[in-house]
């Protein structure tokens, strides 16, 4: 598709056509320009892309007048709802972005214990009124700028997802704008095929997903959660317990604790391994879980109590830091991802970290409720793997860059023998050279059928997107 065009007819039919807005790199408007700079931030600092045009939709209707102005035109695209894709592939440079953070609005149906969602939806806003007055929370993951509809779609995991499945695994139904503007609804009743594979597809692969319905589940206000922080000599011996703790086929479902290394205070402070999480169910049934972590060890920081889980979730989600440049890569551990020697390894890794905001992040993506859905359900086809390693590293300034992303390749590399090869495809990382197999195994061939069916021309086209068959 072009690139250079700018064609103002076309724009200013679109502009007039849409509830939302058009916003152009080369306005010379300065409240134009201040919106569409701020349009086209997004998490990781480190992606700079120029778009031409940013398209702010508000409404499903928005959404099909800016999918046929860049299918009349010819113009490459991009879909955007948070913009929290590792490598910024939500961010077309030079081209279209059909942005849908600004569709927000929600609805639900306590008793059926749902919600209707447009993809512009935090978890936050959704959990203040589902939660705080039903007692019901939705499945969402930590930060609180990531939007629904790009989480659930690529999986979604969470720290209720042991006890209520991934994101994907509760979503009933979606509403789906296509190639040629139609718009179309994927369920367990109709278009079938779609509806399996938005469940861990990803989004825009098939077409845009403008509405999901999902299942809510009870959580009693008050749950038991925090943090506890071991100083890092003693960071072998934590992830021995870690593990052991989650290979125990006794551990409760609704016990749920990831693990990171990093430094706390963050990230002025010393390195120090962290367990932290929530117990997904009664208070009483969960006490003598918890202290099982608690008294593990000899512990710098303790900090569990008994909360509400919206609360603790959104001080979590405080921490992660927005606007960094960043690069991160991993992938679920083998079967030896976890032995001695490799916790050994691993921690040797984690004490060379070259920037003050670098993480190993440990990632609890399996057990529960995940692995009692198989792996051909759904698109999603990682319920068999426990455990996620993520290396992280944030930097401020340009002249970092080399040192923080050499050290990540080279911690992955050092690292390869503890991974099995497959990638959280949330976690997307655009040096893959399998990705197909690394995200989808299995599930790759079906999900080239359903494209063929859904998007004939292969009209939502990107890098790593789902190809057609040959």
């Amino acid at each position: 598709m072009k690139q250079n065009f700018l064609n103002s007819d076309a724009l200013s039919e679109l502009s007039n056509e849409i509830s939302g807005e058009v916003l152009r790199s080369v306005s010379r408007d300065p409240q134009e320009r201040r919106r569409y700079v701020q349009a086209r931030e997004v998490f990781n600092g480190a992606v700079d892309a120029q778009p031409a045009i940013i398209v702010l939709c508000k409404s499903t209707q928005d959404v099909t007048k800016a999918i046929q102005f860049v299918k009349r035109e010819g113009l490459n695209f991009s879909i955007r709802s948070g913009g929290h894709h590792a490598y910024g592939a939500s961010l077309m440079d030079q081209g279209v972005v059909i942005d849908l953070s600004h569709m927000t609005d929600f609805s639900y149906d306590v008793e059926n214990k749902t919600a209707t969602l447009q993809p512009g939806c935090t978890w936050t806003s959704v959990n203040e009124e589902t939660y705080k007055k039903h007692s019901l929370v939705l499945t969402h993951g930590e930060c609180p700028s990531v939007l629904l509809a790009g989480y659930t779609l690529g999986g979604g995991y969470g720290l209720t997802s042991r006890a209520f499945g991934l994101g994907c695994d509760n979503l009933l139904s979606a509403e789906v704008v296509l190639a040629d503007g139609s718009v179309v609804q994927a369920s367990s009743t109709e278009n079938k095929d779609l509806y399996w594979a938005l469940r861990g597809g990803g989004g825009g692969n098939f077409g845009v997903v403008t509405s999901l319905t999902v299942r809510l589940h009870p959580l009693p206000q008050q749950v038991l959660c925090g943090m506890v922080a071991w100083p890092i000599d003693q960071a072998e011996d934590v992830m021995k317990f870690y593990r052991d703790l989650y290979q125990d086929e006794n551990t409760p479902d609704e016990l749920s604790f990831c693990m990171l290394m990093t430094n706390i205070p963050y990230p002025e402070g010393d390195p120090l391994i962290i367990l932290y999480g929530v117990y997904a169910g009664e208070i009483e049934d969960g006490r003598q879980h918890i202290e099982k972590i608690t008294s593990f060890g000899e512990p710098a920081v303790v900090n569990t109590s008994e909360a509400p889980y919206s609360d603790f979730m959104v001080g979590l989600g405080s921490e992660i830091p927005h606007g960094l440049k960043s690069k991160w890569r991993g992938g679920y551990l083998n079967e030896e991802g976890f032995s001695d020697s490799a916790i050994h390894s691993i921690v040797s890794e984690f004490k060379q970290q070259p920037s003050k905001y670098s993480q190993f992040r440990f990632d609890l993506l399996g057990g529960g409720a995940i692995a009692r859905v198989s792996k051909d359900e759904t698109a999603f086809r990682h319920r068999d793997e426990l455990f996620n390693l993520l290396i992280v590293s944030f930097w401020d300034h340009d002249s970092e860059a080399q040192i923080n992303m050499k050290w990540v390749d080279e911690c992955v590399e050092r690292l390869s023998r503890i991974f099995n090869g497959y990638n959280y495809q949330n976690y997307a990382n655009d040096g893959l050279v399998d990705w197909q197999s690394a995200y989808y195994g299995g599930n790759y061939a079906k999900l080239q059928r359903v494209k063929k069916e859904y998007d004939k021309d292969n009209f939502f086209n990107s890098h790593q997107s789902i190809e057609l068959p040959q």
